[in-house]
């Protein structure tokens, strides 16, 4: 089974609000989905994301594959950086508390508030 993270359409007519969501591949965009990651919302300036962060890096370490757009919602909220320093960690690049240093310095860089 190839399991991809998506986006789900909820919303009215002309506002779309988005579900980040893991699905089989096969199952259609608005169908049934395994778990619920997340909400996005092109409408507000900036776009709000709210993300459930460990179960996204979860997904992505079990070879989850994202689309094109949840891989940029990633991106800009660190889920990508945070699965890159845990595969580091598990490789023994270096030790979690340094994955961790490096996500901190990330965060303030960029002004994300995240849970760790």
């Amino acid at each position: 089974m190839s399991v991809k993270i998506r986006l789900k359409r909820i919303g009215k007519k002309h506002k779309p609000i988005y579900h980040i969501v893991v699905a089989d591949s096969r199952s259609p965009r608005d169908g049934k989905f395994i778990e619920k990651l997340g909400i996005y919302n092109p409408h507000t300036d900036p776009p709000s994301t709210v993300l459930k962060m460990q179960n996204a890096v979860s997904w992505l370490m079990k070879g989850a594959q994202p689309t094109e757009t949840v891989k940029s919602i990633f991106s800009k909220n660190g889920v990508l950086l945070k699965k890159h320093l845990l595969e580091g960690v598990k490789k023994g690049v270096f030790t979690d508390e340094e994955a961790h240093k490096k996500f901190q310095i990330w965060n303030k860089k960029y002004n994300k508030v995240h849970p760790s």
